[in-house]
């Protein structure tokens, strides 16, 4: 019987991890594999799987350090380019683009768990200043104590950590009327991947406050935002804030917060509304007027949240696996439907006005409002959305299976329906790994991050392959790859993620993008990360890493372009 190689991480020099520890101190820096081992991928990660059933060691960090300061990072970033070790920046690794680390050689992985804090309010301003482990709980808690909130949140949990959201564009579920988190950024400080700090907005003035994202000279912020931790370290991120007409406190469900004994019961996702605030759900009878009322709504200007769920509410609204496959198996739920997120913050009588304008635009489309006459059955099991505003202290149940993979693409109202027939395509194509892969093919895709008047929307598909299964995890891959190139080859939406991000090795196999955006980000990354030390390969790769590509790589994606009329990639 053959005997299987024992994997061994990497590891750093001696030299250099004394030198990382004379930083952060013996206690804050480690090298145990059992620790290591659960930094070895990112949660939303097929590569990373993928090593793992190869049995590959480069997957696995070799050592991690916890830097509490701005300073201990940029300390250590010095390091990292005095020694040429690369590293990855890291925070709750709950939405990741490479696999964790990107490359084979000896790899750092900075995290920040010390780096919690709300820094400051200013209540002048309307602004609020966090280090980058500072979650969506701890920003609204500490900002509705003082009668503001940050105006949205993501398509994620309480924990998830805000800046990880501005590094990754940012995709809020009550955008349309504050805009998305990238839109909501004041001012960053960044430890850029040769060490040095930058500071970004009217905080780059010496003396002046965190009020303005401007500054003279050019707006650096989109260097970073969407930059996947490529381009430099968000160590602090000033954002800003809006009035909240409810509660002072994060609202709680009646039975109050799960544990380990209680989590498989729904009631502790079922809270109401926080004062102020209603949702409005109606379905349509089809993909069409769903598209139409969409932009009539958008343009109303009612509303703080515009969203069309779709399969998402069978993730969202259940407890457990089963009744989310129950659901699916029933049809339970609309398959054209929109939800609203109604507040009222100018007056009494705001809700009831939007209420009527919301009932005008669904009739004029066909649609009906679930309501305690119609389906109430159905809207009592959409209540887990009801804090989608702010989320909660429990958070959302979803993705019980296998989330491994996701494909946006944005543009007009319209985009649902392209969204749905590119999906479509790749699901007859290729075929599902499991039966949620099928949300968005028959009904709505998932729509949301809606600007103010509806000028863009966000669609989103997902795949849920069993990550015990290597061959399923390769077919979701190609599901994602076939939609990118589809979307390329109908020259739909703006890029590879739909918000700016770029990630390899789309960027490079991808020219249309731009045009020739990999060429840009190469120059980019000459210049801010001279020794190529800071998450290579991630966003773009450079001319020595194209070259290392493996050749069936290379062939599989070129052939993703040929079956979607586009010529093949050559590299010289």
């Amino acid at each position: 019987m053959e005997q299987q190689k024992k994997v061994l991480p990497n590891k750093l020099p001696r030299e250099v991890y004394q030198a990382l520890e004379a930083i952060v101190g013996k206690e804050n820096i480690t090298e145990d594999r059992a620790i290591i081992e659960t930094y070895s991928k990112f949660g939303i990660d097929i590569p990373g799987f993928l090593k793992k059933h190869a049995k590959d060691a480069s997957n696995i960090p070799a050592c991690v350090v916890l830097p509490a300061t701005t300073e201990e990072i940029q300390e250590i970033v010095r390091a990292a380019n005095k020694y040429r070790f690369p590293f990855i920046s890291m925070t709750n690794g709950q939405l990741g683009v490479a696999c964790m680390p990107t490359t084979p050689a000896p790899t750092l992985c900075i995290h920040y768990s010390r780096m919690n804090k709300v820094i400051e309010i200013d209540e002048e301003s309307m602004t609020m200043r966090v280090q980058p482990y500072a979650d969506y709980g701890q920003v609204q808690a500490e900002a509705m104590k003082k009668g503001l909130w940050n105006g949205g949140t993501p398509l994620a949990t309480t924990l998830c950590k805000i800046s990880s959201q501005a590094a990754l564009g940012g995709l809020w579920q009550t955008s349309k009327k504050y805009g998305t988190m990238g839109k909501n950024i004041i001012g960053l400080t960044v430890v850029l991947p040769d060490g040095e700090i930058l500071r970004t907005g009217s905080y780059a003035v010496e003396g002046v406050d965190d009020f303005w994202e401007y500054a003279p000279g050019p707006d650096l912020v989109s260097l970073f935002r969407g930059s996947a931790g490529s381009s430099g370290i968000i160590a602090e991120m000033t954002i800003k804030l809006y009035t909240w007409p409810s509660e002072p406190s994060m609202p709680e469900p009646e039975a109050g917060r799960p544990c380990i004994q209680t989590y498989h019961d729904d009631r502790y996702d079922r809270p109401d509304p926080p004062e102020k605030f209603k949702l409005y759900w109606m379905e349509f009878p089809d993909i069409d007027t769903q598209i139409q009322a969409l932009r009539e709504f958008a343009h109303a200007g009612v509303g703080i949240g515009l969203n069309a769920t779709g399969i998402y509410n069978v993730y969202y609204c259940s407890a457990t696996q089963e009744q989310t496959l129950k659901w699916v198996k029933e049809k339970y739920f609309p398959a054209y439907n929109i939800y609203i997120i109604s507040g009222g913050f100018t007056s009494d009588k705001q809700l009831a006005y939007e209420e009527k304008v919301i009932r005008a635009i669904a009739q004029k489309y066909g649609g009906m409002l679930l309501s305690d006459d119609y389906k109430p059955e159905v809207l009592e099991a959409l209540r887990p959305w009801n804090l989608d505003c702010i989320r909660h202290v429990c958070g959302y149940r979803m993705s019980r299976h296998f989330y491994l993979d996701t494909w946006f693409c944005s543009g007009v109202a319209e985009i649902g329906a392209d969204a749905q027939q590119i999906w479509t395509a790749a699901i007859s194509t290729i075929g599902e790994t499991y039966v949620t892969d099928r949300g968005g093919v028959d009904n709505t895709p998932f729509m949301y991050a809606s600007d103010p008047a509806g000028r863009n929307f966000f669609t989103e598909a997902d795949v849920y392959p069993d990550g015990m299964d290597p061959l399923q995890m390769q077919k979701a891959q190609q599901l994602m790859l076939f939609s990118h190139a589809r979307t390329f080859a109908q020259k739909i939406g703006p890029g590879v993620t739909g918000f700016g991000a770029s990630v390899e090795p789309l960027t490079s196999f991808f020219p249309e993008m731009g045009p020739n955006v990999h060429l840009l980000l190469r120059k980019f990354r000459k210049v801010l990360d001279p020794n190529g030390v800071c998450a290579p390969g991630r966003t773009v790769f450079t001319e020595e890493e194209l070259k290392q590509l493996p050749p069936p790589l290379v062939d599989a994606l070129n052939g993703l372009r040929k079956l979607n009329g586009m010529g093949p990639v050559i590299f010289k």
